[in-house]
């Protein structure tokens, strides 16, 4: 098999997938200028990059797309998501602005689109099957859930530092990137909640996890305490700063919720790689 599933991996996909589809929808937001687009061209370009370092053939070879094989099919979309990315830097950064402008977010969509195929095609094969059952279901859904929510907290927590070397900047765009947070946040929270219960009915080692009977409960607390209940937290009180035009703080906030929320997924990814557990 020449996809390589791990929690590092997994993350830069995921942030890179969930990044970049938000990002279109910034282009609305004439405020936003090009360095912004710039910097998380170049960004995503990177964990592109990495994760198709990361997660794709240990060495390189040239094999036929063959649509059955999900491994190669994930190869094929993240390569050739890098490839769009490497065309939109291109664009915003050698290209007058005022010309690229309306060119690159098609560029942008189309990048994103492929690279959120490939997080599903990861989660088939994490899944080890065509066929979506329940709990393949709702892995699809947490894998997409959690591209967005690191996507929307990552863009949220830079475009807040924006605000400091000009405070006089618009307050739609970081009100558009928190209240996406905070929703993405909350259908985490909702997934969770729902795995737990099932997890409780059907697995004694869950169980005996979350009463700290094992040593897997750490790792399933830091989980819920660290990326659900903590990043939900955070992320509503940088929703009620926001609210009060307090950027500078709202920024602060958003630091601690891309951590929390950042060590909270890559829990998430190790308890399900290496316990088959999803929560």
């Amino acid at each position: 098999m020449s996809f390589h599933p791990n929690v590092f991996g997994l993350l830069l996909l995921q942030a890179t997938a969930g990044g970049t589809f938000l990002m279109t929808f910034l282009y609305r937001f004439p405020s936003i200028n090009r360095s912004f687009y710039r910097l998380h061209g170049l960004l995503f370009l990177l964990f592109s990059g990495g994760a198709l370092f990361s997660l794709g053939p240990s060495r390189f070879e040239i094999l036929p797309l063959r649509f059955g094989r999900l491994d190669q099919l994930s190869d094929f979309l993240m390569l050739a998501g890098t490839g769009g990315l490497v065309l939109y830097n291109l664009l915003v950064n050698f290209v007058p602005w005022i010309k690229v402008r309306a060119v690159s977010r098609p560029v942008l969509v189309i990048s994103s689109l492929i690279l959120l195929g490939a997080t599903g095609t990861s989660s088939l094969i994490l899944n080890a099957s065509l066929s979506l059952s329940f709990s393949g279901t709702l892995l699809l859904m947490s894998m997409f859930v959690s591209s967005f929510l690191l996507g929307s907290v990552l863009l949220a927590m830079n475009w807040g530092h924006f605000y400091l070397t000009n405070p006089t900047l618009p307050i739609e765009p970081l009100s558009f990137l928190v209240k996406g947070l905070v929703g993405f946040m909350l259908a985490t929270a909702f997934v969770s909640g729902v795995m737990i219960y099932i997890n409780w009915q059907a697995n004694a080692g869950f169980s005996e996890g979350l009463l700290l009977e094992s040593f897997q409960g750490l790792y399933l607390w830091g989980r819920l305490l660290i990326g659900v209940i903590g990043g939900l937290v955070i992320s509503i009180l940088a929703f009620k700063t926001v609210k009060m035009h307090s950027t500078q703080a709202a920024t602060g906030l958003l630091y601690v919720a891309l951590l929390m929320i950042l060590f909270g997924e890559a829990f998430a990814r190790f308890l399900y790689l290496n316990l088959g557990i999803l929560i």
